[in-house]
Order: C-alpha cells, then sequence, then structure tokens
C-alpha cells in the first residue's frame, strides 16, 4: 500500500465531522504558529488577574487544596465576609496587579512609596468603613486582610523591579525564538548557549 503524501493527509474535527487545515510542520507557519503558542502560554503565566483571583479567595477565608487545586473554605462557621468589603479592595487591586505593573522598571524608591500609599488606604479603609464591612473592633481579621494584600501587591513590586519580570519574559521570548529556527542555522546545545 502506497505511503499518503502530505497533501493526501487529513484531519477531521471531532465535534463537526469537518476536515480540518493541517500545517505543514516545515513551513515558517508552522513556526510562527509555534512561537504564538509559547508567547500566549509565558503570558498566561504572569497575568495579575490570577493574582486578583487568589486574593479574592483568601480574603474569603478560603485556602487553595494542594492536591485537587481546589479551593475550599477554611471555617465552615465562620461568618461570611462583606461584599462590600470585596469590590471596595479589589477594585483598588485591579489599578495596581496588571500587566504594567508587573512589567514596570520601579526602583526600591518607588516601591516603598507605593507599599506606603497601599498600606495607609488599608488601614484607612478598614478603619473607616469597618461598620459597613461589619468587622467593628475584629483587628485580627483587618491585619489578615491588610496582611493578604499587601503581601501580594510588595511580591508583584519586587519582581517588577529594575525591569526583572520584563527581562525575564523577552529572554524567554529570546530562547523561544532561537529554539524554533530552522535547523541549518543553528543547533538546539548552541541555542541553549545564550549567555554568548
Amino acid at each position: 500500500m502506497p505511503q499518503e503524501s502530505y497533501e493526501d493527509q487529513q484531519q477531521y474535527d471531532i465535534l463537526s465531522g469537518q476536515p480540518q487545515q493541517m500545517v505543514d510542520p516545515t513551513s515558517s507557519l508552522y513556526a510562527d504558529t509555534i512561537k504564538e503558542e509559547k508567547l500566549t502560554n509565558i503570558l498566561a503565566q504572569i497575568n495579575p488577574d490570577n493574582l486578583l483571583a487568589d486574593v479574592e479567595y483568601r480574603i474569603r477565608g478560603f485556602k487553595k487544596n494542594t492536591f485537587s487545586g481546589a479551593w475550599e473554605r477554611i471555617n465552615k462557621k465562620g461568618a461570611s465576609i462583606s461584599e462590600e468589603l470585596i469590590a471596595s479592595f479589589m477594585s483598588f487591586l485591579g489599578s495596581i496587579l496588571n500587566q504594567n505593573t508587573s512589567m514596570s522598571n520601579f526602583s526600591s524608591t518607588e516601591i516603598n512609596s507605593i507599599m506606603e500609599n497601599i498600606i495607609e488606604f488599608i488601614a484607612d479603609d478598614l478603619t473607616v468603613n469597618d461598620a459597613k464591612y461589619g468587622i467593628v473592633g475584629n483587628y485580627q481579621e483587618m491585619s489578615r486582610i491588610g496582611n493578604i494584600i499587601s503581601m501580594t501587591v510588595f511580591a508583584c513590586l519586587k519582581r517588577a523591579q529594575n525591569g526583572m519580570e520584563a527581562r525575564r519574559v523577552f529572554s524567554a521570548l529570546r530562547i523561544s525564538e532561537t529554539l524554533t529556527q530552522a535547523p541549518n542555522q543553528k543547533g538546539i546545545v548552541d541555542s541553549l548557549k545564550f549567555w554568548k
């Protein structure tokens, strides 16, 4: 039985049963597609939206199960957190935990100033709105919320210090691009020697 040529091969979409367009793995279109997928993967890993979701769950009193990956309530009988508190802080954090911040080039002095403003906002908001949030006199809960927010933001800012996160991303993209070049240009072992 003669072997099928690349042009004769067809794959079918499982749901629709329609033929799918196959991409020749030696084409530049294929290489561009691989580069785009790698870029999307890298950007997804540093996406601050993941941090926002993480902070919201933690403020609500959940912890992530390391085995199942599911969020579980820590204290099932505890009082629920005010939705106004959640909305206020998530709106505030959305202006800070974004790709502009993570890809910035902050100095340590700028990070300290930003953190001072954040801590001041947290203290003012929790103190002024304690009755509205239902946490009057509950200083332990105020500290818990303040620490979750400030530590998350601080970690994000430290990754952006002196443009470290941006350099890391662009370095990974350069390596990815070098590895997907045609084999006659450079071998994989040579591609990994990016420091030369």
